[in-house]
């Protein structure tokens, strides 16, 4: 058998085809896993934090949204998780996601409940639209 150039970038292709669902499970594991996950939540909010006892119960990072958000955000997203869940109003939500999105990543999931948000944020695997 001979490797022609189309058949070689033709493989490649694929492979790249085949990355993005294994990156998206991958953090979905992490997540159920513990590993490279945070939660960020609301002190304020009784529902973030029954939500953080419970990550703290399975060894997940917890941390409570205080201070200056950007400065806080910018500190979290430095260490490259591979998932960011959080529990807050709005007007973190946004700013923390402005963070977020700087640094390569994306929102995946928003849920509303009230004043109350829950969000997740995960490295963006496709290009920017």
């Amino acid at each position: 058998m001979t490797l022609t150039r189309r058949k070689m970038l033709g493989g490649s292709l694929l492979a790249g085809l085949a990355a993005a669902p294994a990156a998206a499970s991958m953090a979905q594991w992490q997540w159920r896993h513990g590993h490279g996950t945070v939660l960020l939540y609301d002190p304020d909010l009784p529902q973030a934090r029954l939500q953080a006892e419970g990550a703290q119960a399975w060894n997940r990072a917890a941390l409570a949204l205080e201070g200056d958000r950007i400065r806080f955000a910018q500190g979290v997203f430095a260490h490259r998780p591979a998932l960011v869940r959080g529990i807050s109003r709005q007007a973190d939500a946004v700013l923390v996601q402005d963070v977020a999105e700087e640094a390569g990543y994306e929102r995946t999931a928003l849920e509303v409940d009230g004043d109350v948000l829950t969000w997740t944020l995960q490295p963006r695997i496709r290009p920017n639209r």
